[in-house]
Parts: C-alpha cells; structure tokens; sequence
C-alpha cells in the first residue's frame, strides 16, 4: 500500500472511529485547565476599554488553547494535523487585526459596567465605527504610527508578525491543497513569541487618545478644505471632489442637494467632512 492510501485509510479509520465511539467519550474540560477570560482580559489587554470587541479577542485566544489542549489529548494524524496548525494560525492573524482595529476605535467604546462582556459604541458614533471597520489592516497600523498610539517599532513587529502569518498560511494553502506539516515544537516556539508581542503590547500601546483626536485624524473636526469638483449630477445632488489631504480619499457628496447654487464640474468649492451611514462625506460650505 502506498504512503497516500495508507494515508486515507487512517483518516477513514479515525472518522469511523469517531462517529462510533465520540458520544461515550466524556470530553468536559478539567477545572483549570484553560484560562480564564478575566485572565487573558488582565494579562494582555489592561490598555483597552471593556467592551465586545475586548471579549471576542479573549475567547479567541481562549480558543487556540482549547485546540492546542484537544490537540495533545486525541493527537489526530497528519492531514488532521496539517489542517488543525492551519487553523491556529489563522487565527492568530485574526486576532491581531481584531486587536489593532480595537485600539484604534478605543475612545468609542463606552464599558457596561454591569458586564465586562457588554461594552460597545453608542449609536451616535456608530456610522464612525463602521467607517473605522472598513479601512485595512495596513491603514490602521499607519494610523496607529501618525497618532503615536504606539512605537515606530511595535509598529513595525505586528506589521512583520502578520506578514509571517500569512506566508505560513499561503504555503499551508498552496493551490488549495494542505501540505505543509508543523511540527508541535515549532509551533510552540511560534506561539511563545506570539505570547511576548501581546504582552509587549500590553505594557507599552497607550491607548488614551481621545474622541477629538480621532475625529481629527479622518479630518471630521469641521475643518474647513478646498478642492475640485470631479463630476457632480445636478438631478441626484451626487458627485465627488477631487481633494488630496489628511482624510486619505477623495471624498463624495453627502446625498443631499446642497441649499446654495448648484456646482458644476471643475468648479473649486471649499467644504467640510462628515460620517454617514454610506460613509464619510463632503457637505459644501
């Protein structure tokens, strides 16, 4: 039998195995065994408000020992193997985009103080959330450098950790098949350094900017800037302003007629900058 057979066999072996006999194999977690939320929310994350976003981070990590754990208890062969450290990993690259998006929308988060797991963003500051949500990975580490939020290099080490992350999981996934095997010490060298970013984290992101702060940063302090009209429908009050600045974009009309004379294509208008449900938006002055 060759080694791919013998492969499939002790898949199908395993699975069988599972669907027989899982329901008599008492799988409850010993007391103590995985962490506490309240654990991961004081080891790591002490420079973010409680909130939703917090928690979500916390069962995240919670989970990659929970795997790690059922890992070492079952130790599933290789296919089984390759797919489990697939997952780990992509997770990981999950939980540090979940926490640096975190840290950015920081001053939005109003804590309940009934339940660590509650806090979110008031309503008034919900479309400025959603706007935060959609800018990338890549513009909230910028973001986090222009802001001082945190250091040029922790910047820079979650920039390169993630970028590790990804080329581990490219190769996993190279032309949809699972290949690559991680040997449990290499990946325990990987989570150990993994730890020390967080913790690293932990002890120097500041995480006191305020909500002025970060109204200015997307130019929506109502300051007042100039641009071009780049098209402008007068049936719909629809159109664009070609306007390089701080806010990163060319911004379009907020969907409503402005009350004074109509623009017209080409036309330079002074305007200022404010969230929508559709996203940011320019209103003329």
């Amino acid at each position: 039998m060759n080694p791919h057979d013998r492969a499939q066999n002790l898949i199908r072996e395993f699975v069988e195995y599972n669907e027989k006999y899982a329901s008599q194999i008492p799988l409850a977690i010993p007391k103590g065994t995985l962490k506490t939320i309240d654990h991961y929310r004081d080891t790591y994350f002490q420079y973010l408000k409680d909130s939703e976003f917090k928690s979500n981070i916390c069962y995240m990590l919670q989970l990659v020992e929970y795997e790690l754990w059922q890992y070492r208890l079952f130790k599933p062969q290789f296919s089984l193997e390759s797919a489990l450290f697939f997952q780990l990993l992509v997770t990981q690259g999950i939980i540090i985009e979940a926490i640096v998006f975190a840290l950015v929308a920081n001053p939005l988060v109003v804590s309940d103080q009934s339940d660590r797991s509650k806090g979110n963003t008031d309503a008034q500051h919900a479309n400025l959330l959603n706007v935060i949500r959609k800018r990338t990975f890549a513009a909230h580490i910028q973001q986090l450098r222009s802001m001082q939020i945190l250091n040029e290099a922790l910047c820079t080490e979650l920039d390169v950790f993630r970028n590790e992350i990804r080329n581990l999981v490219h190769l996993q996934n190279w032309d949809g098949r699972l290949y690559r095997q991680i040997p449990l010490a290499d990946y325990s060298m990987h989570l150990a350094a993994f730890d020390a970013l967080l913790k690293q984290l932990n002890s120097e992101a500041k995480g006191d900017h305020d909500l002025n702060e970060l109204l200015g940063y997307y130019a929506l302090d109502g300051r007042e800037m100039r641009g071009t009209v780049k098209f402008f429908n007068r049936n719909s009050g629809k159109g664009q302003i070609d306007s390089r600045g701080p806010h990163e974009y060319i911004p379009f009309f907020i969907d409503a007629r402005p009350e004074q004379a109509l623009p017209r294509r080409g036309d330079q208008v002074v305007f200022t900058l404010t969230v929508t449900e559709h996203g940011i938006r320019a209103r003329l002055v």
